[in-house]
């Protein structure tokens, strides 16, 4: 009987070590494709249950979403539910493309939550219409993240709350914050469908005021006198909308020579690149980037003229056909009365210290706190240390079950 105990134990040994080797191996064949996969065929790959749902907006466009729930299980419904937003030029990928104990998106997952991922109108996953042809109609593009303040959130709001009986917690980064700030703070009055549903805001990289932005890049675009035109001439149909030199032949300059995915960082969006998980930025490259207006970007650029958080300025003419006043309205962030959290990095060139403390004193009626960290911009997605994630989800508050 000893032995045959001995036999036992030595025999299921080796059965969890070779599933536990299965599953590395598998794990590690999913990772390889990431860099050319899509959110479902990845979160399939690494065995998440996984959904697609299409939510259209009240001006017609068909937004993309997808859920996700916890490695290995199948859905479950009454979890506490957190919807993800991406930020400017990106897509609900970035949320999954670290590796995955670091990957935002999939450690909410793992924590037993009912998660939700947010595509804007125009990247690559919501190009659809009820009557505009992406491909082919300049309407379709006449658009900034405004828009998507207006009408995207209420949209994915009113429909991951009806599906799912939910309070929502909405983490957003970079424009996925702005557009949040933007709907709290409209004078016009805030959207009931997503005030009515929202438990709590967490903002990563929050970007509302841009005056004392740091990213070359950003500034010396801001300063070309003929941006407009060129991008109206380069992206009438979209702008910088995926394609093989922008996924394919990116994600494998970044894994040959990733020095130069850190020297793009450094300029654009993060001081210190060396606290990014460098194993990620061949993913990172091949989901990036995913496609907006020209609006989109002019918007940001007068943002960053002004220093004002605005609605978009259309010109004296049509502004007082859209806002019946010369200039557009200013957000007063004063309105926001929400329970927010901002978590910004110090070594952010885009969403930096002092603007994003500007933020959080003008948001003097929110229940509010804030957090820094040694993080640049893009480090929220890719960072090698997530330890930031232990505060949101202490601001979070919600049952992991």
């Amino acid at each position: 009987a000893f032995k045959f105990k001995i036999k036992m134990r030595t025999t299921l040994a080796l059965v969890l070590l070779a599933a536990f080797c299965i599953f590395q191996a598998s794990a590690a064949d999913c990772r390889s494709k990431l860099a050319t996969a899509d959110f479902l065929t990845y979160a399939n790959c690494l065995g998440y249950p996984v959904e697609s749902h299409i939510v259209t907006t009240d001006d017609g466009y068909q937004l993309k979403l997808f859920r996700l729930q916890a490695k290995g299980t199948r859905f479950v419904e009454n979890k506490p539910v957190i919807l993800m937003w991406h930020g400017l030029l990106d897509s609900a990928d970035s949320w999954i493309i670290n590796e995955e104990h670091l990957a935002p998106g999939l450690i909410f997952a793992n924590q037993g939550h009912d998660i939700w991922f947010g595509n804007s109108r125009g990247n690559k996953y919501s190009l659809g219409h009820r009557s505009l042809i992406s491909s082919s109609s300049k309407q379709f593009w006449d658009f900034s993240w405004q828009h998507m303040s207006e009408h995207d959130l209420p949209a994915a709001f009113a429909y991951i709350a009806k599906l799912t009986g939910q309070k929502i917690n909405y983490v957003g980064h970079s424009q996925g914050t702005t557009q949040m700030f933007a709907l709290l703070a409209n004078p016009a009055g805030k959207k009931a469908d997503v005030v009515n549903n929202l438990r709590k805001f967490a903002a990563l990289g929050p970007v509302t005021y841009l005056a004392n932005i740091r990213s070359d890049i950003a500034k010396s675009m801001a300063r070309m006198p003929l941006l407009p035109e060129i991008l109206q001439q380069a992206g009438k149909f979209g702008l910088l909308l995926p394609n093989w030199i922008s996924s394919k032949a990116g994600s494998v300059l970044c894994k040959m020579l990733p020095w130069t995915c850190s020297f793009g960082m450094k300029i654009a969006s993060d001081d210190d690149p060396g606290m990014n998980n460098q194993a990620a930025y061949e993913n990172f490259a091949g989901h990036f980037p995913a496609g907006t207006s020209v609006t989109d970007i002019l918007h940001w650029k007068q943002l960053l003229v002004s220093g004002e958080f605005k609605m978009y300025d259309y010109g004296k003419a049509m502004n007082n056909e859209v806002y019946g006043q010369d200039k557009p309205h200013k957000y007063d962030l004063s309105l926001i009365s929400e329970d927010v959290a901002l978590f910004v990095g110090t070594d952010d060139l885009i969403a930096n210290t002092v603007d994003a403390s500007k933020t959080f004193d003008d948001m003097r009626n929110a229940k509010k706190e804030i957090h820094f960290y040694p993080m640049g911009h893009l480090t929220f997605m890719i960072g090698k240390d997530m330890k930031f994630m232990d505060d949101l989800t202490k601001f979070l508050d919600i049952t992991q079950n």
